[in-house]
């Protein structure tokens, strides 16, 4: 058990072996530092802890004072359930290790050591055998629903955030269904880490043809980063957890829906309540190469582009955070220029 204490509660504890203590400082020298003899984190470096003694707000799973006669309680581990919304349009292909794209997702969340989840897979009017497949499995845990008209992903998604409001799940998660998770530990240590946050933020791995990869963890601490997102986090849903009662929904009827929907995304959320897992959890397939939205190019693509401008311009005039006005307001402007140019790329 891990137990977080700062300078304030350090001479309050009297037993020092029953758990494993963290010195969680600020701005404290050094020569201080090493008369604790413990092991000492900056605040900005650690991210969760199971007990936080500390006046820091620290993701843990109990808060308390050492003056609380139950601190030393056991702690009961949460189990949250999450729902795992998968939009789909012809991805039962490709062969990757001798298995589709849709394959490597669906197994890559049935094979999770944590089972306490729903799948929910929207199928976009495929015209391949996506849906046989995916029923295939005979899990009870798979929810497959068949749009009757084409919704592209943000109409899908929305479909899939209904579902998930009705199976009464407490965190959602987004997987492309030509992408999968890394291994089958990503929602136990999602589950472990998420102590009741508003949003979690994933790492990713891109993997390119001839097995090429790169690594990417997600991070953002400032609305600029959300906005203007070079090097530090992608705008994309797959990349955060959300809880149920903060998730919003995406516009639809474009090929640009992710961008809008973290920036509306963002407004609802406190980032306090912001955990980063700072591990590689999510597999981002660019070996999908005719098929994948984000890479596909024509008169959709462009008609996407202005509509994407037209969302923002919308969003503009319903930010609750001022602070996130000005930064959108030079983000549009950019869209704008690029969008003439015919240089807009960005997805």
């Amino acid at each position: 058990m891990i137990v977080a204490i700062d300078k304030k509660t350090i001479n309050k504890i009297d037993d020092f072996n029953e758990f494993e203590f963290i010195y969680v400082f600020k701005d404290e020298p050094l020569k201080d530092l090493l008369k604790t003899n413990l092991h000492c984190i900056c605040l900005d470096r650690i991210y969760e802890v199971d007990i936080n003694l500390t006046e820091y707000n620290i993701p843990c799973l109990k808060k308390a004072n050492v003056k609380d006669k139950d601190w030393k309680k056991p702690i009961e581990k949460p189990n949250y359930k999450y729902g795992i919304i998968i939009p789909n349009y012809n991805n039962n292909r490709g062969n990757y290790r001798g298995k589709t794209y849709l394959q490597h997702c669906i197994e890559s969340v049935l094979e999770q050591t944590y089972t306490n989840y729903e799948i929910i897979f929207i199928d976009d009017m495929s015209t391949d055998n996506s849906v046989e497949l995916v029923k295939s499995y005979n899990d009870k845990r798979i929810h497959i629903i068949e749009n009757n008209r084409k919704r592209y992903n943000g109409g899908s998604r929305n479909v899939g955030i209904d579902k998930a409001k009705e199976l009464k799940v407490d965190y959602i998660c987004f997987i492309d269904s030509d992408d999968w998770w890394i291994n089958n530990k990503v929602l136990e240590r999602i589950n472990r880490k998420m102590y009741g946050q508003e949003m979690m933020v994933l790492g990713c791995e891109m993997l390119f043809p001839n097995e090429k990869r790169t690594q990417h963890l997600n991070k953002f601490d400032t609305y600029y980063d959300i906005f203007f997102c070079i090097n530090k986090v992608w705008c994309t849903c797959w990349s955060k957890v959300i809880r149920i009662d903060k998730i919003v929904y995406f516009c639809e009827n474009t090929l640009m829906e992710d961008r809008v929907w973290t920036y509306r995304q963002a407004d609802k959320i406190d980032f306090k309540n912001i955990i980063h897992l700072n591990e590689i959890a999510y597999v981002w397939n660019r070996l999908n190469t005719d098929n994948s939205v984000s890479m596909v190019r024509g008169n959709i693509w462009n008609a996407s582009a202005w509509c994407h401008i037209g969302h923002q311009l919308q969003l503009l005039q319903e930010l609750k955070h001022e602070e996130m006005k000005p930064i959108l307001e030079k983000r549009i402007q950019e869209c704008i220029s690029k969008v003439k140019q015919k240089k807009y790329e960005q997805y």
